[in-house]
């Protein structure tokens, strides 16, 4: 068995810090600590020597079928005679003090049928560098590596050496055995009575959490499921929501297009509070907004690209030297370039999100005017510059996409003041006429039948779709469904949709569609959502079918795919994706028809 195990067979648990991965064999091979962004405990998906991990499961290693507990966040991998229960407790905003800085993975391994053999072994790295050496301590196993500690509790015996514990054993028909993992932890605190109540709460407050959701009838099981990965990928105390929790999961395997998503951007943050707000959890989305006021800026937009999860401005990019990567895949990276890159389109979906806030009955505040009306007359200045685009490439352009976006910031800047009965700024309406006027007539191609993804140049972008998603023509439009067809016949491959050609696109390399990177899931379901509102329901039903048949049971979904061999790519769950298949479910089931 490939010991990298296909992306789409892992599943994601979290308090609400931090987040790790799941694999259908049974093995965690991602967790940073203490945060998402922060150091790496378990790396072995990137690394399997020097990464670390912890694998609980059969002797022999094979992969189970994986799902998610109903309504919660707990992870359940089933093999034919085992069933493993895997969940990280204390999810709430607001912890005891005490329990603030606990990082804690909870594992039940169960006996279904039959007496089986289970196997137990963890073996930590600090990212990918340090080992961390293992020693008996008081009611367990306590990993060191310099001042930072992973305790260790099971209900089993472990055998330990320098650098790990492991664990063979029998489990009869009906019984179980438990495993904590904590950061900081102390073995001697815990026992399966502990492990018990905090499975039984944990799993208590998502299902809560959950009950105070919307209720879509014809979607509502996806649409929980979404809302509940949004949740988790959100740090809880100021309810940012990263990325995604991995780094460089590669977009070609064996290719270097491998980049670190574990940090808030504000676009997709800004796509999953809107998602929030109309899923009827407003609370969360002003705290979101609360945390934006507080931000500095080192670039000379009102907000950067993005942010680490406490704020902090820098993300200096570095290659993480000695590391495999995933397959092979190289080079790995912390940080990301982008924070320091011109994106006009960022503050539109920030606008268009506190629109919807602000719609559904979110509690306004003075701050968040202000906030927008920086962002509005930050646009009416900047519009005309050419930027680095949707997809942050790294020679800038006047993107067609950009000046939509542009466009989007000074009509719901607009439409906030209205609703707060106040006058839009005259110059944010003149504005926003100048980027229509300009934009329907660079941004079109005769030659094309289409909207152009760029100025000046002959060449087709899945960006284009944001024309009818956010309102900037509508969906029956002639150029707006010239665009569908376009892009169908030129960026489709069974089903899923390419963002671009490489060939034909700044600092694109010389490779085919489909070569260059995978499909991308959140233009695959744009292109869902868009054939959902032209009325063509049938074929958007299809498309995201074609994702939901990748993703399994889990129901959660990576950056991109793959459309050949159906298997997933790049970083996973990516927030960008999972918010984009929602508003893509939401459209499909609008006025549906039993």
């Amino acid at each position: 068995m490939n010991i990298y195990l296909p992306i789409e067979k892992h599943a994601l648990i979290g308090d609400r810090r931090t987040g790790a991965l799941v694999a259908a064999d049974g093995t965690i091979d991602w967790w940073c600590v203490p945060d998402f962004d922060d150091h790496v405990a378990f790396g072995a998906l990137l690394d399997r020597e020097r990464g670390g991990f912890c694998r609980f499961g059969a002797v022999r290693r094979s992969l189970g079928e994986q799902c998610y507990l109903d309504s919660t966040a707990t992870v359940l991998t089933r093999w034919h005679d085992l069933e493993l229960t895997d969940l990280m407790p204390w999810p709430q905003r607001n912890r005891d003090p005490a329990l603030e800085e606990s990082r804690v993975i909870l594992r039940r391994m169960r006996a279904l049928g039959s007496g089986v053999s289970v196997h137990f072994v963890m073996r930590p790295r600090w990212t990918f560098e340090q080992v961390a050496r293992a020693s008996r301590c008081e009611g367990g196993v306590e990993f060191c590596v310099g001042d930072h500690r992973i305790g260790l509790w099971t209900s089993f015996p472990v055998e330990i050496d320098d650098d790990g514990a492991a664990a063979h054993f029998d489990l009869r028909a009906g019984e179980e055995a438990w495993a904590m993992i904590g950061l900081g932890e102390d073995p001697a605190a815990w026992d399966a009575a502990r492990c018990r109540e905090l499975h039984d709460a944990t799993n208590a407050y998502w299902r809560d959490w959950v009950a105070e959701l919307n209720i879509f009838p014809h979607a509502n099981t996806a649409l929980q499921r979404s809302a509940i990965t949004v949740h988790l990928l959100a740090h809880a105390p100021n309810d940012a929501v990263v990325a995604a929790p991995t780094t460089s999961l590669p977009e070609r395997i064996g290719g270097d297009r491998n980049y670190d998503y574990r940090y808030t951007w504000v676009r997709d943050a800004s796509l999953s509070a809107a998602f929030m707000a109309t899923m009827g959890h407003p609370r969360e989305v002003a705290r979101y907004l609360d945390w934006l006021c507080g931000l500095d800026s080192e670039v000379d937009a009102p907000l950067q690209v993005c942010y680490r999860t406490d704020g902090q401005t820098r993300l200096d990019e570095r290659t993480v030297d000695g590391v495999a990567g995933y397959c092979g895949s190289l080079p790995v990276r912390f940080g990301n370039r982008a924070a320091k890159q011109r994106q006009l389109g960022s503050l539109g979906f920030l606008a268009d999100c506190a629109l919807i806030f602000l719609a559904t009955g979110g509690e306004w505040k003075p701050e968040f005017t202000r906030l927008i009306r920086r962002c509005a007359d930050h646009v009416c200045g900047a519009w005309r510059e050419p930027d680095s685009g949707v997809w942050e490439l790294p020679e800038e352009a006047h993107f067609v996409a950009s000046k939509v976006m542009a466009w989007v910031t000074l009509d719901r800047a607009g439409r906030i003041a209205q609703r707060l009965g106040e006058a839009p700024e005259k110059r944010w309406k003149e504005a926003a006429d100048e980027i229509r006027a300009e934009m329907l007539e660079k941004g079109w191609s005769e030659k094309l039948g289409a909207f152009r993804q760029r100025y000046d140049a002959d060449s087709l972008d899945a960006a284009a779709l944001l024309i009818p998603l956010m309102d900037f023509l509508p969906p029956d439009d002639p150029r707006v469904l010239g665009t569908l067809d376009a892009i169908e016949r030129e960026l489709v491959i069974d089903g899923l949709v390419h963002r671009f050609d490489p060939a034909a696109t700044l600092d694109g390399a010389k490779l085919p569609i489909g070569e260059f990177e995978g499909a991308f899931l959140p233009a695959t379901f744009w292109y869902a959502h868009a054939l959902a509102l032209a009325g063509r329901k049938e074929d958007a039903a299809a498309v995201l079918r074609r994702c939901e048949e990748i993703a399994g049971a889990p129901g959660v979904f990576a950056e991109e795919a793959d459309a050949r061999r159906k298997t997933f790519l790049g970083n996973t769950p990516l927030l960008f994706s999972q918010v984009e298949y929602a508003r893509a479910l939401i459209a499909l089931h609008q006025n549906h028809t039993p």
